[in-house]
C-alpha cells in the first residue's frame, strides 16, 4: 500500500498491469478513474473504487487546487471528465445481425477493402452511451416519477400520455411524472432515418412499403461505422430487413496537399468562390472523377484542366446546333432522323471519318455501361473524357475538312463492321 500525499494518511494499493509501460518514466502510473477515461476502464478491470472530487460544475468539492484543463476549441469552455449516470444501448446482439448481414450477402460495401474495416468495428462494439446533455435532439423516451429515486424508479413509453398511464398503473392517479431532460445521441437519431422518414412505425405506408429497404447508399467512408453500421443495426432490429443492399463510399474532399479542411489550418475550398471561379460544371466533373473510397486532392490545376473540358464541350454543341438543317427544311430532317447508328448497314453508308467516330462511340457506351454495372462512376467521367477530347473533337473539329491518318482510313472501315466488339 502507499500513502497519498496531502490526504492524511489515505492509504491506495499498488498494482502490477500491463496497462502500465515499464520502460516508460519510472514505470508507475497514478490513475484518477473518476476523472480520466483510460483510467476508469483500468478501474473497471481490476475493481477498484472509483472517487469523484469534482462538483457538477467543475469545482473541486474538496481541497483547492491550481491545475491545468482542456478547453473547448470552439466555445473556450473548461472540458474535464467526470462519472455520471447516462443511458445506454447494449450493442453486441444488434452487431452480431449486421454482421450476418454482410457474410450472408445482404449487404455488399464498396470498396470490397472497407468490409474488413466494418467487420473489426463491429466484432469489437463496446455498448453504446446514447445520452446527450444538449438542447436540441430528440428527448430521451423515459420518464421518471416525482419523489422516487429515479435511478430505480423511471417509464419507457412512446409519448408522455402512454407514460402517465402506466405510471397510475402503477403508483396511483395522483402520481406525478417528468421526462428525462437528455437528448439521444444525435447519430442514434439519425441511425433511424432509412425508417423513420417513410412513416414507420406505421409500416402499411404507401412510401414505406414502396421505398423500403432501397438498393444504394452513397456516403463518405469516413462515417463507415458512425451512421452507415448504426443504420444497418437499427434496420434490422426494427423493422426485419437491411435498409439497402449496396453501401457505396466515396472518398473526402481534401486540400491541394492532402490535408482535410477545416477552419483551423484556413485551407476551407468555399464551393460557390469555386463555382464564381470555374463554373459549376468544372466543379462537378472534377468531383465526379473520384474514385471510391479514395480521398481526392482538390487544386487549381484540376478545376483548370475541368473548364477548359466543360468549355470544349459547350462550344461542340455550339457548332453542332449551328450546323443542323433549319426545322423548316423538313427534308434535310427526314434524311438526318432516318440514320440509324446501331444498324451495320447504316455504319457503312457514312463518310470514312463519321464512320470511325461513330464505332468508337459504341465503344464508348460498352465501356461506360459497364462501369456503371460496377459502380465504377469515376471511370464514367474518364472514359466519356477521354472520348470526346480524343476522338471525337479533336478529329471532327480540329481539322474537319483534313484527310484522316492513313492507318485510320484502312482500319476504320474494318472496325465500324464489329461495333460492339471493344473491350
Amino acid at each position: 500500500m502507499a500513502i497519498v500525499p496531502m490526504t492524511f494518511g489515505r492509504h491506495v494499493p499498488i498494482i502490477s498491469d500491463r496497462y502500465v509501460d515499464k520502460d516508460f518514466g519510472t514505470g508507475v502510473l497514478k490513475i484518477s478513474p473518476g476523472h480520466d477515461h483510460n483510467d476508469y476502464l483500468l478501474a473497471r478491470k481490476l475493481g477498484l473504487p472509483i472517487l469523484n472530487v469534482m462538483n457538477k460544475d467543475g469545482t473541486l468539492n474538496e481541497e483547492p487546487h491550481t491545475l491545468r484543463v482542456p478547453r473547448s476549441q470552439r466555445g473556450g469552455e473548461v472540458i474535464e471528465p467526470l462519472v455520471s449516470k447516462q443511458w445506454f444501448v447494449t450493442m453486441e446482439p444488434l452487431a452480431e445481425k449486421a454482421l450476418q448481414a454482410v457474410e450472408r450477402g445482404e449487404l455488399t460495401i464498396m470498396p470490397e477493402r472497407f468490409e474488413k474495416i466494418y467487420n473489426h468495428w463491429l466484432s469489437n462494439i463496446k455498448d453504446w452511451c446514447i445520452s446527450r446533455q444538449l438542447w436540441w435532439g430528440h428527448r430521451i423516451p423515459v420518464w421518471y416519477i416525482v419523489g422516487k429515486d429515479c435511478e430505480e424508479e423511471y417509464i419507457v413509453a412512446r409519448n408522455a400520455n402512454e407514460a402517465l398511464e402506466k405510471a397510475q398503473e402503477k403508483y396511483g392517479k395522483d402520481v406525478e411524472i417528468y421526462q428525462e431532460p437528455d437528448v439521444l445521441d444525435t447519430w442514434f437519431s439519425s441511425a433511424l432515418w432509412p425508417f423513420s422518414t417513410l412513416g414507420w412505425p406505421d409500416v402499411s405506408t404507401q412510401d414505406f412499403k414502396k421505398f423500403y429497404p432501397t438498393t444504394v447508399l452513397e456516403t463518405g467512408h469516413d462515417i463507415l461505422f458512425f451512421w452507415v453500421a448504426r443504420m444497418v443495426m437499427m434496420g434490422i432490429e426494427f423493422t426485419g430487413a437491411v435498409p439497402f443492399s449496396y453501401v457505396y463510399l466515396h472518398g473526402l474532399i481534401r486540400d491541394s496537399q492532402g490535408r482535410k479542411m477545416s477552419k483551423t489550418l484556413g485551407n476551407v475550398i468555399d464551393p460557390i468562390d469555386t463555382i464564381k471561379e470555374f463554373g459549376t460544371d468544372a466543379l462537378r466533373f472534377t468531383l465526379a472523377l473520384g474514385t471510391a473510397g479514395q480521398d481526392l486532392n482538390l487544386s487549381t490545376e484540376r478545376l483548370t484542366s475541368n473548364k477548359a473540358f466543360t468549355n470544349k464541350l459547350w462550344n461542340a454543341g455550339k457548332f453542332v446546333l449551328q450546323n443542323l438543317p433549319s426545322q423548316s427544311d423538313i427534308s434535310a430532317w427526314e434524311t438526318i432522323l432516318a440514320c440509324k447508328f446501331d444498324k451495320e448497314e447504316a455504319l457503312l453508308r457514312l463518310p470514312l471519318p463519321e464512320c470511325w467516330v461513330v464505332s468508337k462511340l459504341h465503344c464508348l457506351i460498352d465501356m461506360v455501361t459497364t462501369s456503371y454495372d460496377k459502380y465504377f462512376f469515376g471511370d464514367v467521367g474518364r472514359e466519356t473524357y477521354d472520348f470526346f477530347w480524343g476522338d471525337f473533337a479533336d478529329c471532327l473539329f480540329v481539322s474537319p475538312h483534313a484527310e484522316m491518318e492513313l492507318h485510320v482510313r484502312e482500319g476504320a472501315r474494318e472496325h465500324a463492321m464489329r461495333p460492339h466488339s471493344c473491350t
